[in-house]
């Protein structure tokens, strides 16, 4: 059985499928934009309510509230209390559970470790140990495409300590989190795809190897390169240059076996395809082994992966540290569900001593019960990033987020990660992008089948600021007849509000 994953341009609908709170697909953008009702109506109330009853949101099974932040005073709203499919507004609540939680100053740390002594050949007679946090950093998005980068630093530490060999194991300790790599409720179909990456202590490349295609000779087979370069996976290549044909990687079902077909052209530039891998933690050591050898440290000994590692004669050498902002503004702003599904791991680890879904699923229900007031029947948190289809939420639940996290000291940090109306390289870039609507909303956006979302807030021009959540499932007028309702309850109250 294979999984399929196409260059973007390829149409087959299995391989076109996509994450929640990615880009609406082609196929709806080219569609023609459908109507909608003028508002109508003396007050901003009735001009919302008047949207509210058109026919796109009564054809819609459709949950929607608008309340302005300080007072709390609702202005619109449709089944606020119904129970709907969020998609990746689901990562509000990750986040802002992982501000308040765990406070902005918390840092995603990765540990190396040596024991044993360093003799005049520059050999450590003991071992290395790296103890995984699950910071998925580790990759090539900060490090200029260089997956390797941080563990390349690492060497240098170890070189700085004299040592050119190590003569025992490479220890990697995982037992921060669990080894539940993919949830359960998660699209098998799309298993290959980057926003269904394993999730683990140790990450890599965000779950995934970059595979490379370029041309070599008319009639030859491409030239494949890996990123990070590894022998975790195994390659099978029958793609040909010049071959009038895709490009089709595939990987298959329940190995790292994977397969690259079709053609690409003589002509063309670097086709940089990312796929997942399995058994993520296997993979990191594989990486970091690779590392060592090809910069020059020698390994004597074997890979050790153990949940952890009892000895008390470990001495640090050296740290990766990333801050909780940066991770909140990867998920928020890229709608990236591997970092949203690393942090409430996290959050389980941290406050549960539970690094797992149900750790902190039950954290963050802990949270929001206690402290921001959202009763246990608004919310129904599976994973992190809203990937699954059993994820339930109602906009009361959203708003009450919301204005919670305007008057949290945490605010700032909470509105920098998400996107705003016409931000360059967000998903609202073409959405309310022209004065006076520009800068003026600052939501998270959300996709999958059948399902859009967004939630955030919105600055009114009388100065007042509105917490809205829009949420709108089995919808019938076509995607864009669904953007258009939110943009037109948008405009309305930053002209009227």
């Amino acid at each position: 059985m294979f999984l399929v994953l196409l260059l973007p341009g390829d149409t087959l609908q299995s391989a076109t499928k996509k994450k929640a709170g990615r880009r609406v697909p082609r196929r709806h953008r080219a569609a023609a934009p459908q109507p909608v009702a003028t508002a109508t109506g003396a007050t901003l109330e009735a001009r919302l309510q008047s949207l509210l009853d058109s026919p796109v949101a009564a054809g819609s099974i459709a949950s929607v509230q608008i309340a302005e932040v300080e007072s709390g005073h609702v202005v619109g709203q449709r089944n606020p209390d119904l129970l709907v499919a969020p998609a990746s507004n689901m990562k509000l609540f990750t986040t802002a559970a992982a501000l308040d939680l765990l406070k902005p100053t918390f840092e995603l740390t990765t540990s190396v470790y040596i024991r044993g002594a360093v003799d005049k050949t520059g050999t450590l007679n003991g071992d290395v140990k790296f103890v995984g946090g699950g910071d998925p950093t580790i990759g090539s998005r900060f490090h200029d495409g260089k997956a390797t980068a941080v563990i390349e630093t690492w060497v240098r530490e170890l070189k700085k300590q004299g040592i050119n060999a190590v003569a025992g194991n490479l220890v990697f300790e995982y037992g921060y989190m669990d080894t539940e790599y993919i949830h359960p409720t998660w699209p098998v179909d799309q298993l290959v795809n980057w926003y269904e990456a394993p999730i683990s202590a140790f990450t890599m490349q965000e779950g995934c190897v970059m595979v490379r295609i370029l041309p070599s000779r008319p009639g030859q087979k491409a030239i494949i390169q890996l990123e990070p370069p590894n022998t975790h996976v195994t390659v099978e290549n029958s793609c040909l240059t010049g071959a009038r044909r895709g490009i089709f990687v595939t990987r298959m079902l329940g190995t790292n076996n994977i397969i690259v077909r079709g053609g690409v052209p003589v002509r063309s530039g670097n086709s940089d395809i990312y796929v997942t891998i399995m058994n993520p933690i296997d993979y990191f050591a594989n990486v970091t082994a690779g590392v060592f050898q090809t910069n020059g440290i020698r390994v004597g000994g074997q890979i050790q992966l153990v949940p952890k590692d009892p000895r008390e004669d470990w001495r640090l050498v050296a740290q990766h540290k990333t801050p909780l902002p940066i991770i909140n503004l990867v998920i928020n702003k890229k709608s990236q569900n591997h970092y949203a599904e690393e942090l409430i791991k996290i959050i389980g680890a941290e406050t549960k001593k539970n690094g797992s879904w149900k750790g902190g699923s039950a954290a963050i229900a802990e949270w929001l019960q206690t402290k921001v007031g959202v009763p246990p029947e608004q919310i129904q948190q599976i994973d992190g990033s809203g990937m699954s289809r059993f994820n339930r939420v109602t906009a009361h639940a959203f708003i009450d987020l919301l204005r919670y996290m305007w008057k949290s000291p945490y605010r700032g940090e909470f509105l920098s990660s998400m996107p705003y109306s016409g931000e360059p390289d967000s998903r609202l870039k073409h959405r309310l992008n022209q004065p006076p609507y520009a800068r003026q909303v600052y939501a998270k956006t959300g996709y999958i089948v059948g399902v859009i979302g967004l939630s955030g807030y919105v600055h009114a021009q009388s100065g007042k600021v509105y917490a809205f959540s829009f949420l709108f499932n089995k919808y019938h007028s076509g995607v864009w007849g669904v953007y258009r309702l939110q943009e037109e309850m948008l405009k309305e109250i930053i002209k009227g509000g």
